[in-house]
């Protein structure tokens, strides 16, 4: 039940404030409270939520998440997610998940995701658009923007090539070898070899031999040598180090 259904946001803001403060304070579900003003007036509730003088509460601002809609219509998507951030940052990585999900493409996410995620940053935007269009672009857009241990981390979560075809797009090679490894690990019949070698060039060599310091098992280095039939001066190298390498 909303506690302040009987209360005119028109006229009633300071009760109301009062009102959520309490139930907050309380320990109460704000659920119910935040649909109501959400039905009945969008510009009270994007002034209880992000206005100059937004309730800081963690819960208020989960809750908040359920009514993005109307917040958007006060508030440009960019703004409104980072100011929800701002109000409550241990909710970054709930906020981040939620604009994500809404605005798949925004090249904005990208420095979102910087400030969200730290020394992981693109892994949650790109886990939340593996099924979308813009995961090539998005995955393009966090390798220029250095975000190198998150797409190594979405390589390994999805086995998708793109990550690491990014990665040597945008000149870090060790990382992207690493990628391929974690892509392969995860699917073993994906296609990263050839998709590097479609961004790299025909012959790429230096790329695959980075990734040898990252092949932790006989098993794998045997899968990367499979997609790797047409280099053979690095084929050749492989087969004597998985000759050395003693476990599977």
């Amino acid at each position: 039940m909303s506690a302040v259904e009987r209360l005119d946001p028109r006229r009633d803001m300071g009760l109301i404030r009062e009102r959520i403060e309490r139930l907050l304070i309380d320990g109460e579900d704000p659920l119910p409270t935040i649909a109501d003003l959400a039905g009945r007036n969008p510009i009270a509730l994007a002034d209880l939520v992000v206005g100059p003088k937004a309730i800081r509460n963690s819960a208020w601002i989960g809750a908040a998440l359920t009514v993005l809609e109307p917040l958007e219509s006060s508030l440009s998507p960019n703004a409104l997610y980072q100011r929800l951030a701002e109000l409550a940052p241990d909710r970054s990585i709930d906020i981040l998940t939620a604009a994500a999900r809404r605005h798949p493409g925004a090249s904005w996410l990208v420095a979102f995701s910087r400030r969200a995620e730290g020394q992981h940053a693109g892994r949650t935007h790109l886990l939340m658009t593996a099924g979308h269009p813009s995961f090539t672009q998005n995955c393009w857009a966090h390798a220029a923007g250095g975000h190198l241990p998150g797409l190594v981390a979405v390589a390994s979560e999805t086995g998708r090539s793109e990550p690491a075809a990014a990665l040597v797009a945008a000149g870090h090679l060790d990382a992207a070898a690493h990628a391929m490894v974690a892509c392969l690990e995860a699917a073993p019949n994906s296609p990263v070899v050839a998709m590097i070698a479609a961004v790299w060039g025909p012959d790429p060599t230096p790329v695959l031999r980075l990734a040898l310091p990252h092949l932790r098992s006989k098993e794998l280095a045997q899968t990367l040598r499979r997609h790797c039939q047409g280099y053979p001066s690095f084929t050749n190298f492989l087969d004597t180090l998985i000759s050395a390498m003693v476990h599977s």
